[in-house]
Parts: structure tokens; sequence; C-alpha cells
């Protein structure tokens, strides 16, 4: 296979109606927006939350990328071939990225990309001397990958990623993986300068130097982070003009949700992204934004997974004296006395779908109906609570614990009144969003709110957290589920290329997942987002990420 930016013009034609781009200078122009559950980092290699995602996908960027209509395009890479074995790939670089100017560099000025740096950036990805959360992404895909992690004093280079020269970069796989292409365009394929790292550190996260249309300024923590526009970006819009079309953009961390909607009602931001309450606040009962309103509201697909998360390794903080940890009646107990319509509809607000299908979300390729999950039933929960030995929830003390946020804090309580009603007394305890990101990826979480949203468009990307091997905190699987026959049926869809035949094996982890229940799913995700009407082209792509390339503000 062989692909070239000549080779994507149908889908730029496509992309051009949305965005809008008025011909007037909107470079002074900021979009601001705001982050009530703060960030953690902006190292790509511990990059696996939104609020991160939000600003790297701005300033940083990789070989290939997603483009509004989800297509998968060149970026750094001007081409790219694949092998027929689907083994090799083959990346051919553009000679005009350069790193933002940054004083890591001698003299300030932001030097050129070239295959080596790459090549820096995916073996630190694979490094777990460096707390990397995305080597699962590499190790058992790259050949060397996984000798590499397993000693990176000893093995000081991983052969599958071949710098063959400036402009050309080689990966060589163990084996064909089909989504393998995709998977680049996450953080863990972005490209950054090793001067940088070496410089700034343990704190390259809260300075981080990327290629993107927007460069790192200045990060306030909990106050106020601000990106502005890279007068050197080379990339143009199908009219030949420079990107981006703004000046910048800021981001603010006010934790309420309902102060980040007044300000944002008050034209103080650009942004928002609307609570459960204040969505019903603003719409009619038919979800739709009421005539006093003068902004857009915009509802499309998302693919996110909310759940409940359970520790289930026993050697880990989150694991010791957890009752859900070993019990699996107690968790399918759990699944039964949920009533997830009664939850979308009163709650949500019509926000979510039910989750009564497994664990991909309506809207990823191999989602189907006919997988049948939990649905509620109260007296089979109470039987199976019985049969777990806690009859009518006697002696069971467990604690939810989800991250700050309004919305979260209504869908535990509406959790907690369901589990209350066969008796299990839940306890709920609220944690700061970046506090409950570390606690969970350190597995010191017994039992929490959690969401998973695709980081690609491809199902493997949900059934690797059930991979035993990627455990946390060097992969995703954050409950440290571990089940042989899983992890054979996994190993075996890795080999299939034919994606039918892909999903016929997921299909049969469904039904084990289903029955072990390490997740208790609750409701698949919606996303609606408001914006000012001054904004334009600005989008949120399928995976939940704001995009502000083609942005212009009037």
């Amino acid at each position: 296979m062989f692909f070239t930016a000549g080779s994507i013009a149908f889908a730029v034609f496509l992309f051009l109606p949305l965005i809008g781009c008025s011909g007037k200078d909107t470079s002074g122009k900021i979009f601001r927006y705001n982050e009530p559950n703060g960030i953690e980092s902006l190292d790509p290699i511990t990059a696996n939350n939104y609020p991160a995602l939000h600003v790297l996908i701005n300033t940083c960027e990789g070989l290939v990328e997603y483009n509004q209509n989800a297509k998968l395009i060149p970026l750094i890479a001007k081409s790219f071939e694949i092998s027929p074995d689907g083994k090799i790939y083959t990346f051919h670089l553009r000679n005009d990225v350069y790193f933002h100017d940054d004083k890591c560099f001698s003299g300030g000025k932001g030097r050129k990309v070239i295959s080596a740096d790459f090549k820096y950036c995916y073996e630190r990805v694979c490094d777990p001397r460096v707390k990397t959360r995305g080597l699962w992404v590499y190790r058992d895909k790259v050949e060397g990958a996984k000798e590499f992690s397993e000693a990176p004093e000893k093995i000081k280079s991983i052969s599958g990623f071949v710098a063959q020269d400036d402009s050309t970069f080689v990966i060589k796989l163990v084996q064909p993986f089909a989504p393998f292409i995709s998977i680049l365009t996450m953080p863990y394929g972005y490209v950054y300068p090793r001067e940088a790292v070496d410089m700034y550190k343990d704190d390259f996260g809260f300075r981080i130097v990327g290629t993107g249309p927007f460069k790192f300024v200045k990060w306030d923590i909990d106050k106020e982070l601000v990106c502005t526009k890279n007068e050197k970006y080379w990339g143009k819009d199908s009219s030949g003009k420079q990107l981006p079309m703004i000046g910048g953009f800021t981001v603010s961390f006010i934790r309420s949700t309902e102060t980040e909607f007044l300000d944002f009602k008050e034209g103080r931001l650009d942004f928002d992204k609307p609570s459960v309450d204040v969505f019903g606040e603003i719409t009619d009962d038919k979800g739709n934004l009421l005539s006093e309103y003068n902004f857009d509201m915009i509802k499309q697909p998302y693919l996110n997974t909310v759940y409940l998360g359970t520790m289930m390794n026993t050697q880990m903080e989150g694991g010791k004296d957890n009752p859900l940890a070993e019990n699996k009646k107690l968790r399918q107990a759990i699944n039964y006395a949920i009533d997830r319509a009664k939850i979308c509809t009163y709650v949500l607000k019509n926000k979510g779908t039910p989750g009564i299908n497994g664990p991909l979300p309506v809207g990823m390729p191999g989602y189907s109906a006919d997988v049948k999950g939990y649905t509620y039933d109260k007296e089979k929960a109470k039987q199976l609570l019985k049969e777990a030995g806690y009859p009518e929830g006697k002696g069971l003390k467990l604690k939810l614990v989800f991250h700050n946020d309004e919305s979260q804090r209504e869908l535990c309580e509406a959790i907690q009144a369901q589990l209350k009603e066969i008796g299990i007394d839940l306890q709920i305890e609220e944690m700061l969003g970046a506090t409950h990101r570390s606690a969970q990826n350190e597995g010191k979480l017994s039992f929490w709110r959690a969401n998973w949203g695709a980081d690609y468009y491809d199902p493997e990307n949900y059934y690797a957290l059930f991979y035993s091997k990627n455990k946390t905190p060097i992969g995703p699987n954050t409950n440290h589920y571990k089940n042989l026959k899983v992890d054979s049926l996994y190993e075996l869809a890795l080999k299939l290329t034919n994606f039918n035949d892909r999903m016929d094996v997921y299909h049969q982890i469904d039904k084990i997942l289903l029955e072990d229940s390490p997740w208790i799913i609750i409701y698949y995700n919606k996303y609606i987002y408001l914006k000012l009407k001054r904004v334009q082209g600005m989008y949120v792509d399928g995976l939940g990420i704001i995009n502000l390339k083609y942005c212009t503000i009037k």
C-alpha cells in the first residue's frame, strides 16, 4: 500500500466547507476554554487523558493524523508504504518541519525534524525508567521493543525503529498488526526534541516543545496555560493560507462547571462542555437549545464508555482488603442492581446510551447490539449478593471514588441510591481530577468511576485494556484484570488482518468479560458542546479532542 498527500485530495475537499475561513486576518484572536479537572502533565509519554490531549494535539504532531472526517492522512510523513506482508512501514518525512523555537536549542532557534527524532521519542515510550504509560503501544508489536523494555540498561536501542536517513523512518513489526498505523496518531507517536527533555528533565511535562500550529508559552498551575501561534508552522489550508489562523489559545482551570458556563455565556470563554445540570437548563424536553441563547450547540457521536472500575490485583494498594477483587458474584450483583436506562433518562438527561452491550461504545467499528450485557434486575441482584456472602448487604463496606466534577457526583449519587435498594451501603468520595488519574494509574484505588475514550478508530483499543500484560503503569489495564483465555484470544486477534475475523474473536472476549465483570459498564457517552458564534473552523473529533488548527474567530 502507498499513501501520499495527493491521495487525500477528496477528503480535504470534503473538509473545506467546515473550515469557515472568512478571508479576514484573525491572527490576533485568542481561543479560550476551561479545563475543570486540571492537567497532570504534557509529556506525551504520560498523556492518556483528555485534559492533556486537548493541548498536545494543537502543539505536537506525529507521522500521520486523522482529519475531521476520521480519515487517516499523512502529516509529518509526506508519504508512507506498507510492505506486502504488513510487517514493514516506511515513512518519508517532509523537509520543512521544524521544532518550536526554544532555549533548549543553540541560539533559541528550533531545528529541522529528522527521522532520528522519531526513533528517540518512540524508544522513550518503551523505556520503563521514565514512567511511561505507553509501553503497551509498541512492546509486543515492534521488533526489539519487548527486549529493550525488559533491560534498557543493557540494550541501548530498539532494532525495529530505524532512522534509515534523515528523511526516512522505518518501523519493523514482529507480526502484522492491522491497526498499527492508527496507533501512531496517539501522543505516543508524537515527536519532540531530545534537547528539550535533556534540558528540562522532570519539568519537560510542564514545558512541552513540539512542531504543531501552536507553541507553549507558560503554565501557571491551576490558574492558566497559554499557547501562542507558531509563526513558522509548515502547514497551510487548501487555499494556501498559512495555518494557524488565530493568535493562540488559553486554558483556565475553573473547577465549578456552573461558573465555567457563566463565563462562557458572558463571552469570557469561547467553548463550553455543559454539565448535565447546565444542559437541562438550556434545553427543552427534547434536548434542543432554547431560543433565548445566542450560541451554537453541537451534538455528535463520542467513542467513550463510562464504567465503574475495580482493582482486581490483591497485591496492589487498591486490591488489598477490596471485597470486589476476588468476588465475581458481588460484581455481578452490582451490575444487575444498576438501572442504566433510568440513569440515562433522569441523571444524564439523554446525554448517554445505556451500557448494555459490552465495552465497545455506540459508533465504534465493531459495536453490536447483539452483544448482551447487564440490564436492571433487582431480584437477581439480591440473590447474587446473598451468594456472594453478603445477604442484604450485611458486612459489606464499599467506597466509590470519583473526580471533582458535578455530573460525576450526580451519577455516583444515583448509583449509591440504587445499590441501597438491595442493601449495599455505598460510600462515595470526591477526589481532584489530576490526583484521581494518578491514583488510578498507580493502582491505589479500589473502586472508582472511570471512562475510556478511544485513542484511535479500532476496537482493539478497548480490548487492550483487558490484556494482562498491559496492566498499569506500563499499559491501560487499570484494573489489573487477568484471564488467560482473554489473553490468548487477544493475541490471536492481533494476527488477523480481516476485520470481521477479528470481531468474531473479540465477541468471544465479550462473553468472558461480561461474565467476569472487571468493568461495571454504565453508559456510552455522547459529546455535546457549546461555542460562541464568532468561532468557526474549530471542531471536536470523534475521539473527543479539541482541534484548533483551522479555527478562525470573527
